[in-house]
């Protein structure tokens, strides 16, 4: 059987990180043959297992040119549909046409690729899509020639949760959301989401929680007198890293004998913004120093919970799936402050952290912090937060069943003749005016 793994870069740089848990899980299968695709591919690829192959058919410009798809998604039955939608949901804005239509000349070129990949190197099995965008929308246009035979897509929140795009705009998400084989979403509220905003058939979803290897070494806490505060995140908007900010001195004033130290792991575009910030409002408290990492590589993420005591990570973020930064702090013990979005309940709560409401201002964050830190009972959210890992987002065991439900699919009979033709009817005006 053979499974095209589609990706945004990875192996490449940059993101994807989560990836290098899952693949290996890939590997061990000696009855399947997988193809990594990435549809970017600058500068030197990550290590992956030997038994994965990479191929580069989707990474670059195919002969024609992007210009000659571009023509093609303004000649495109999509292009108008997705219009209409904008129309009918108020949102027809400059920006969100242009995203409509360069989404669909990427899914146009994206398919023409992997229709290449597949002539060259025989028809793909399983496209199993790592995030439902373009390529997933791409595969599906793939499968309709014979291409690809199953597509599956992973979703993630970005390529989930309107909220995180521009102008509250999802790109051809509600014209594709039903023609998958299956869409595997990390909760049930993203389940109920994908029913809920886009239409998304209840047999068509599945859930499948990602996953984090369990630490064989458990993080330490500080020792009495001081404190350690992580966050992990890209420097976004959306992370809301400025009401850490401002909710780190009301911590630091309450407890003027504790030395803390915030350190935050991450890069992003607002790094040196954030880092500006830090430096106006907490650079006069003799209580408290912190700390910029930038961009770390995965393995060197895991290692800060080890290599130092950290006593909590605090998340702020406006939007969420289920945030594999937050599995890996409490895999090692470490208590979590964060927001009540997205998945982020499926993992914390109040016997491993603290649940903040969905928009907590600088007060609020700071009495989360302070409980973690210094309430009675304190020291049990650090075990119970191991145990909520090892019950439900134990990668081995995550990542195994969710590689054998893509196999299973890929095993089994095609769609009902009645839904192919639905499809198939469909399919064949994306090239075709309206």
């Amino acid at each position: 059987m053979r499974i095209a793994i589609l990706t945004n870069a990875y192996p490449y740089l940059p993101g994807e990180q989560f990836i290098e848990d899952e693949i290996g899980h890939w590997a061990a299968r000696d009855d399947i043959s997988v193809t990594l695709l990435p549809a970017l591919a600058a500068g030197k690829p990550r290590p992956v297992p030997a038994r994965i192959a990479v191929a580069l058919d989707m990474a670059g410009t195919i002969g024609a040119g992007r210009l000659w798809f571009m023509l093609a998604a303004l000649c495109s039955a999509i292009f108008w549909r997705e219009l209409g939608h904008l129309r009918q949901s108020r949102k027809i804005h400059p920006h969100t046409v242009t995203r409509a239509l360069l989404h669909t000349s990427k899914a146009l070129e994206q398919a023409a690729q992997l229709q290449q990949h597949a002539r060259t190197h025989g028809r793909i099995d399983v496209a199993y899509c790592y995030w439902n965008d373009t390529q997933a929308c791409a595969a599906v246009l793939a499968r309709e020639t014979g291409a690809v035979r199953k597509v599956v897509s992973r979703v993630h929140g970005f390529d989930l949760y309107e909220a995180r795009r521009e102008h509250g705009y999802m790109p051809l998400k509600r014209q594709f959301v039903a023609a998958f084989d299956a869409i595997f979403a990390l909760s049930h509220e993203a389940m109920a989401y994908l029913q809920r905003t886009y239409g998304a058939p209840t047999e068509n979803i599945r859930i499948s929680p990602l996953g984090v290897p369990l630490a064989g070494t458990l993080a330490r806490p500080s020792r009495a007198g001081f404190l350690h505060i992580v966050s992990v995140s890209f420097c976004l908007r959306v992370k809301r890293l400025d009401r850490i900010v401002d909710a780190l001195p009301l911590l630091a004033g309450r407890h003027r004998n504790v030395r803390m130290t915030w350190t935050h792991v991450g890069g992003g575009p607002l790094l040196e913004e954030t880092m500006a910030l830090a430096r106006l409002k907490l650079s006069g408290l003799d209580n408290l120093d912190f700390t910029f990492t930038g961009e770390l590589p995965h393995h060197a993420v895991k290692a800060r919970y080890l290599d130092a005591p950290v006593d909590m990570l605090v998340n702020t973020s406006e939007s969420e799936g289920v945030p594999v930064s937050i599995m890996e702090a409490m895999s090692a013990g470490v208590p979590v402050v964060a927001p009540d979005v997205g998945g982020i309940s499926s993992l914390v709560s109040g016997r491993c952290g603290v649940l903040l409401g969905a928009h907590p201002d600088a007060e609020e964050i700071a009495d989360a912090m302070d409980r973690v830190a210094f309430a009675d009972g304190h020291e049990r959210l650090r075990a119970n937060a191991r145990q909520a890992i090892e019950a439900g987002f134990d990668g081995a065991r995550n990542y195994r069943d969710f590689v054998a439900s893509v196999v299973a699919i890929g095993a089994s009979g095609d769609k009902t003749v009645r839904c192919r033709r639905q499809e198939a009817s469909r399919i064949q005006q994306a090239t075709g005016r309206q």
